[in-house]
């Protein structure tokens, strides 16, 4: 039997290895890629361009069909923005 700080500490583990795969796109000297990789599935950034309206938008979509990319985009440029702060 395990106690239950050990499977505290293996949800805790388990947990951060989910976080881990997030994707960096850097290239040799650390700087980002992302602007020049990005490419929205449909003409003008339309998915993008709607993102970034200040409504509530849902990304729903399978495995690897570019959610999170799609987030790593909107945090690029919030970040060119000064009025935001992305999280």
């Amino acid at each position: 039997m395990y106690t239950k700080d050990e499977k505290q500490k293996f949800s805790d583990v388990a947990e951060s290895l989910k976080k881990y795969r997030r994707a960096d796109l850097l290239d040799s000297g650390g700087k980002s890629v992302l602007d020049k990789l990005y490419v929205d599935l449909l003409d003008g950034n339309v998915i993008l361009n709607k993102c970034l309206l200040d409504n509530t938008t849902f990304l729903i979509g399978r495995k690897g069909t570019g959610k999170s990319t799609i987030f790593l985009k909107l945090e690029n440029e919030y970040r060119k923005k000064r009025e935001y702060l992305p999280c």
